[in-house]
């Protein structure tokens, strides 16, 4: 279990930290503007 070993913590961490904010970024630029179309466009038929 390289987890526990102290040396693996640096490159889990780095590649954590990477992961998880190309992750935030994505999901910022990508995927949430989708949903916000998708639900304005529904609410607008909706009301109409």
């Amino acid at each position: 279990m390289p987890q526990l070993i102290p040396f693996y913590w640096m490159n889990l961490l780095s590649f954590g930290i990477l992961a998880l904010s190309i992750l935030l970024y994505l999901t910022a630029t990508i995927i949430l503007p989708n949903i916000l179309r998708l639900l304005i466009a529904r609410t607008i038929i909706i009301r109409v």
